[in-house]
């Protein structure tokens, strides 16, 4: 049964990263409960059965669920970033998604679809965070910068407001403030390249 699971995980990058998981786990020593408690220390807050789930291989956990398990086992950050990367990879090409490795930088983004792609890929590679998660991120002062219904509208191809699309990437993308212009940059060019047309978009076009 062991070998005929090893066999399955190579052709399957997500069981072949639920597996480097749970080794890392043991060679630890830790527990479920013991590793949650630690990353909570360590300021991830992972609960017992994300991580649990994260071992199992049935589906992408989120990157932040792989780095509570580099940290608090003593992984290597690298070759996670890979194995997670590579499952990532195909899990979205199993969806029909477009493949990551056409999203373009911020400073070529010419069109409404790249940009909303663009803003797809960043929030993909924060670990797939969900609306409600997002909102939480972005509040000051009791009012959330990124309301889910629209951050929603948008990542389903409706072009964001500038300051909508810059607290995106500020608080989605951990993007630093000398880099915001880029992103600036490109909502400008997006809005002259529309010249009248709809700007609903479709993230998947190209």
């Amino acid at each position: 049964m062991g070998c005929t699971h090893r066999t399955l995980a190579a052709h399957n990058p997500v069981e072949m990263l639920a597996q480097w998981l749970e080794s890392l786990r043991r060679r630890s020593g830790l527990s479920w409960s013991q590793m949650a408690r630690t990353a909570h220390i360590g300021g991830l807050m992972v609960s017992q059965s994300t991580l649990f789930r994260a071992a199992q291989g049935e589906r992408l956990p989120k990157w932040k669920t792989v780095q509570a398990f580099v940290r608090v086992c003593g992984g290597d950050a690298r070759e996670a970033r890979r194995l997670w990367s590579n499952a990532d990879r195909h899990e979205a090409a199993r969806g029909g998604q477009v493949p990551r490795s056409v999203v373009l930088s911020p400073q070529f983004i010419t069109e409404p679809w790249q940009l909303v792609q663009a803003m797809n890929h960043m929030r993909r590679e924060s670990g797939n965070p969900t609306l409600r998660e997002l909102e939480e991120r972005a509040v000051v002062r009791g009012v959330s910068f990124l309301p889910k219904s629209t951050v929603g509208a948008v990542l389903r191809g409706r072009l964001p407001a500038k300051a909508l699309l810059l607290n995106f990437v500020r608080y989605c993308g951990n993007v630093p403030d000398e880099q915001l212009q880029h992103w600036a940059d490109a909502w400008e060019r997006v809005r002259s390249s529309l010249s009248g047309r709809d700007r609903r978009v479709s993230a998947g076009r190209g």
